[in-house]
């Protein structure tokens, strides 16, 4: 278990890492817990902060004690490895407290998004939120690049099977996103009703922001999925069309061919047949058999048959 204290005492200052833990500060807790120890320590709910160690955990808000508990869930690994974790955030009293025993987490990276110090723990919320909501974004925007390359691929007929198990992969990954999205947009929703007098003005107008940019990443996440659907939808009929034109084609040369057949079916047999003693029978029976097919090949033309 790694601890880390972050403090922001200014609004000149930078979120900076300090030695100790201060009042007013963030404790931000990361790798393998132990979850009486934690809550023993940061007094707060074992029960709670045991809750946070399973992988499934979705997101959700919870008041126990004094303390308000957020559970949201966090990006990480390959970009369309669609693994989200659960994160948990504890605003106790003057400190803030993030807890992410699955996913790698720096309150630093946080910093941009920071427009509080950390005397004021609902202004941090706001800002780890928007943080959080901009690695979802980033990802999908990714995975929306990877999808358009396909789509410029399957114009030019280059597309192949590698990248419709790849679409699968997508598909799930912006669906994971997707659930994690919804979930928190539910759960800023119900903090914005704001029952406990936690957040101020700003801090609501803030959520609000916030709760507006998932339901943009969600309408993007729709527009990514509906896109590879026309993609294989498109590819289907192409597919479909190619496989018919090419059996039009096959069948037609079976036609095509079955015309000298005959003759030359007729000519091979035992028995007596018209100018089969007369050597220009060859090159007669050849050339009536070429215009034959001609005529055939004109006649299914005009009426469409192939």
């Amino acid at each position: 278990m790694m601890v880390g204290y972050f403090e922001r005492r200014s609004l000149t200052e930078k979120l900076t890492q300090a030695q100790r833990m201060h009042k007013n500060g963030w404790i931000n807790l990361t790798g393998s817990l132990d979850a009486t120890r934690v809550s023993k320590v940061l007094s707060l709910s074992a029960n709670i902060v045991r809750d946070v160690l399973d992988i499934h955990e979705l997101p959700r808000a919870e008041f126990s004690d004094g303390v308000e508990y957020i559970f949201t869930r966090i990006p990480f690994g390959q970009t369309d490895s669609g693994k989200t974790a659960p994160f948990l955030i504890a605003i106790s009293g003057g400190h803030y407290i993030t807890l992410s025993p699955h996913a790698k987490f720096s309150p630093l990276e946080v910093g941009d998004y920071l427009f509080s110090t950390t005397e004021r723990p609902a202004g941090v919320f706001a800002a780890n939120l928007a943080y959080i909501i901009s690695q979802y974004e980033q990802r999908v925007h990714l995975l929306t690049e990877q999808i358009s390359d396909a789509r410029r691929r399957l114009s030019r007929h280059e597309v192949e099977n590698s990248d419709f198990i790849k679409f699968v992969a997508i598909e799930d990954t912006l669906n994971e996103y997707r659930s994690s999205l919804e979930g928190m947009s539910r759960v800023i929703t119900q903090l914005m009703e704001n029952r406990r007098h936690l957040f101020k003005t700003r801090d609501l107008e803030a959520l609000e922001d916030v709760d507006l940019h998932i339901r943009q990443v969600l309408v993007a996440i729709s527009s990514s999925t509906h896109t590879i659907s026309s993609i294989q939808n498109a590819y289907s009929t192409v597919a479909n069309n190619t496989l018919n034109q090419r059996m039009k084609a096959l069948t037609a040369i079976t036609i095509l061919l079955a015309i000298p057949n005959v003759f030359y079916g007729m000519y091979g047999m035992n028995i007596a047949l018209p100018f089969q003693g007369e050597p220009w029978a060859y090159p007669v029976i050849t050339s009536f058999t070429v215009l034959l097919i001609l005529l055939v090949m004109f006649v299914a033309k005009r009426l469409r048959l192939f």
